[in-house]
């Protein structure tokens, strides 16, 4: 079984990426990256550090804008707005909470749910700024293949899958299966392979539930990437012989790595697969999107 190296391939990119953004410098080109970030989320805070630490390396500048979950959205979103308005910002991020902690915080105190809040947050977002593909138009234009020529990137997380299997001469021909349907992973990813040509299956933790109670199990994948955050939700004994997957779970695996070992042809672990990828995809994206100003 080969087993990814995302460290080593991630430092590969930022060697790359430092050359690119060295020579816009020459250009008068500056990137600046602006981050929201939201104090209680102890991963939010972990994330955010480390694309931060990126960012320097390549010569980014990654400013961080620090909230609570239970600060007025309108403060946020105005705070959203000035960074939109600011030409010395060329991109916008906001690190997303994890859905638990934000309810910890604010039921009881609010009447509005996870998702509206969010939602009113993306939006807020200038498309052009919106270096993580986190505005629903960059999702739209994703789902009807139009992101390219709109000059929009894609999610950063489905950046970073497609480069692995990509490079890893991985992106093949046969069925693919995408468990989680996330607007930042698996709904990104799931539309951008099919504009590829590829046969992609999305499926929920209840259709996953739903083919292990039928035995179907995921044998029918050739291909299969999990991003629930549900710890060894795949083992070997679901996939096939020769499948290749691709573990998106944070901050632990999805992917039962002991049971499949002796089954996949490729693995991409966690930790030191997906996530050191994403990180320079996201200031991929940032480059991409300051070179059209």
């Amino acid at each position: 079984m080969i087993l990814f190296d995302g460290n080593q391939f991630a430092q590969q990119r930022e060697a790359d990426l430092q050359k690119v953004v060295a020579e816009l410098k020459t250009q008068g080109k500056h990137i600046t990256v602006a981050a929201i970030l939201f104090t209680e989320d102890k991963g939010s805070q972990l994330y955010t550090g480390l694309k931060q630490q990126a960012a320097q390396r390549v010569g980014i500048e990654y400013r961080v804008f620090s909230f609570s979950v239970t600060d007025s959205l309108a403060e946020i979103q105005q705070q959203l707005k000035t960074l939109n308005e600011d030409s010395n910002i060329t991109g916008i991020i906001i690190q997303k909470p994890w859905r638990k902690t934000w309810e910890a915080a604010v039921l009881g105190e609010s009447s509005q749910d996870f998702q509206n809040w969010w939602l009113s947050l993306v939006t807020t977002i200038d498309p052009h700024k919106d270096v993580d593909g986190l505005h629903p138009d960059t999702l739209a234009s994703v789902k009807d293949g139009s992101w390219k020529r709109q000059g929009k990137v894609l999610p950063a997380t489905a950046k970073a899958v497609l480069s692995i299997l990509g490079s890893s001469h991985q992106l093949q021909a046969g069925k693919y299966i995408v468990i989680g349907k996330s607007d930042i992973l698996g709904k990104p990813l799931a539309y951008e392979l099919r504009n590829l040509g590829f046969e992609v299956e999305m499926i929920g933790k209840k259709d996953l539930e739903s083919r292990v109670l039928t035995g179907q199990l995921l044998k029918d994948g050739d291909v299969v990437i999990s991003a629930t955050g549900q710890q060894r939700l795949v083992t070997g004994e679901m996939v096939k012989e020769g499948v290749v997957l691709v573990d998106v779970g944070e901050p632990r695996p999805d992917i039962d790595r002991r049971s499949v070992e002796k089954v996949a042809s490729f693995l991409t672990p966690v930790p030191g697969g997906v996530g050191p990828v994403t990180v320079v995809s996201l200031l991929e994206n940032a480059v991409e999107l300051a070179k059209k100003v």
